[in-house]
């Protein structure tokens, strides 16, 4: 069995890209199906897919041809998802066995993201994983990566400063438009969505001292919810455009396969401003806004990629602490390629076990029908110790005799390291 991971990330593929490879939490378990169904060498198999990065996290029958393995996905995502293949041509990757651990890992750390050490990648790693035990489509091997890329992720957090002076996207965003507006606390900002990014926002929001929060989102409970939190308004998602206008800054954060800011309703809302400044952060991929709104005068838009650059500006304070997680990620990969070796010849030791205690329950059985026939317990005892001596003994004696024999010194070695045996001069 191999482990294999395969996808395309921020490194390779642009926004419009990973959009459409993209694959919504909804859509996780039918698409874990899907892939199983097609690709039949798959045993398990998991998908992480993020703003960042769409991956396929598999065990497999190793395959005869692996790139003809990688074609295979490469036909699969590109089927599942409706892109042209040539779209991913030199787009995806994959990595095998101890490579593809080591990269699991670097991924589930944030050593592979575009914020160096983000923690919010682990939740959604977590997530994914969840997601593929609901499907059942996790099985014994990718819990082992799992499990073992966790108390990976676990070390580099508690004993390095990987995490520490971590700028997330929603920093980035808030930043940004303190640029842009110099009297930033007067601002109001609406934000669309209620998820954990949208909450991470508003909360920086408060922090940097705005007091007037909008919140639009298709389900109002959870937009009520937010603003109870953090004070606002809630907004039903179909009337945030009648709204619009009375803010400076949007920022949108949702799960939406499709955008859900026009270039109408901005460019109305904009009319209505009197063509004062406009702020708009797409924090969601696919995309919740149009990009033709970024063709709009004085309207600024940022994309994740966009705001990735201010993220960039502090990952020097954090790069020194990528070579003790990176002795983490090789320890783990290690471990785990070792616990491997032992549970794939763990059947070995049960038949061992299984051998002793049938001579055992046998000889026992024998003695105490001695006993029971009135032999002398003394003798019956003396007979049962040499017995199972000599029986229990005698594999390894034939063995350190044919070893000898033959020269066999690798198997010498081993055996006196079995037995705790003194090395003979």
């Amino acid at each position: 069995m191999s482990v294999v991971a395969f996808g395309l990330n921020h490194r390779n593929a642009d926004i419009d890209l990973r959009g459409r490879a993209s694959i919504l939490p909804q859509q996780l378990q039918g698409a874990l199906h899907h892939l199983l169904e097609s690709v039949s060498c798959i045993e398990e198999a998991m998908i992480l897919s993020t703003c960042n990065r769409t991956e396929v996290h598999c065990a497999v029958q190793s395959p005869p041809d692996k790139s003809n393995f990688g074609d295979q996905l490469n036909r699969w995502l590109a089927g599942y998802r409706n892109i042209a293949l040539s779209e991913l041509e030199n787009k995806t990757y994959i990595h095998w066995d101890e490579i593809a651990v080591q990269h699991i890992m670097r991924v589930a750390a944030g050593l592979d993201s575009q914020i160096l050490g983000e923690p919010e990648i682990f939740g959604q790693y977590k997530f994914a994983y969840q997601e593929a035990q609901v499907a059942d489509t996790i099985g014994k091997y990718l819990d082992q990566v799992v499990l073992s890329t966790t108390q990976t992720c676990k070390k580099i957090r508690s004993r390095t400063e990987i995490g520490q002076h971590s700028m997330s996207i929603a920093q980035a965003t808030i930043t940004r438009a303190q640029q842009i507006f110099s009297d930033f606390e007067s601002i109001q900002a609406m934000l669309i969505g209620a998820g954990a990014t949208i909450k991470l926002v508003a909360q920086h929001l408060r922090s940097a001292g705005i007091q007037s929060i909008g919140v639009a989102n298709r389900t109002l409970d959870h937009a009520q919810q937010l603003v109870a939190e953090q004070g606002g308004e809630a907004i039903p998602l179909t009337e945030f455009g009648e709204h619009l206008h009375k803010y400076d800054v949007l920022i949108s954060s949702t799960n939406s396969p499709t955008p859900v800011v026009s270039r109408e309703v901005v460019a109305v809302a904009y009319k209505k401003r009197r063509h004062r400044p406009f702020f708009i952060a797409d924090l969601a991929v696919p995309r919740d806004v149009d990009p033709f709104v970024d063709q709009l005068k004085n309207v600024y838009v940022y994309t994740i990629d966009d705001l990735s650059s201010i993220v960039r500006s502090n990952r020097a304070l954090r790069q020194q602490q990528v070579a003790k997680a990176e002795k983490f990620i090789l320890e783990g990969g290690l471990d785990l390629e070792q616990n491997t070796r032992v549970r794939s010849q763990s059947h070995v030791v049960t038949q061992f076990r299984k051998s002793l205690e049938s001579i055992r329950d046998q000889e026992a059985s024998d003695a105490i029908a001695r006993l029971e026939a009135g032999e002398d317990p003394q003798e019956v005892i003396a007979s049962l110790a040499h017995t199972l001596t000599m029986k229990l003994a005698h594999p390894p004696t034939i063995a350190l005799r044919n070893a000898s024999a033959n020269g066999d010194v690798e198997l010498l070695r081993h055996l006196h390291e079995a037995y705790g045996l003194e090395e003979c001069h």
